[in-house]
């Protein structure tokens, strides 16, 4: 379905200057910037869990390592 002039317009007015043939990377980059922070809180509660003695290393390790692959994935077949 074509869009017309003044559609594609009203998208952009809408989304504060950003038109539609961009606007599938912006969510990519907003979803990437969620998951980013996610493995960062992470990492930084297995480690104070690790150095509180609560967790063992390789469970700190395993963990930490599993949300980077997991990024990895996501970011394999996202983009």
């Amino acid at each position: 379905m074509a869009v017309s002039a003044s559609q594609e317009a009203a998208f952009t007015g809408a989304t504060i200057g950003v038109p539609m043939s961009s606007f599938s990377n912006t969510i990519l980059i907003i979803f990437f910037s969620i998951l980013y922070l996610w493995v960062c809180w992470v990492i930084v509660t297995q480690w104070k869990a690790w150095t509180h003695g609560k967790i063992n290393f390789y469970d700190f390790l395993m963990r930490s390592v599993r949300s980077v692959f997991l990024t990895l994935f996501l970011g394999f077949f996202l983009i």
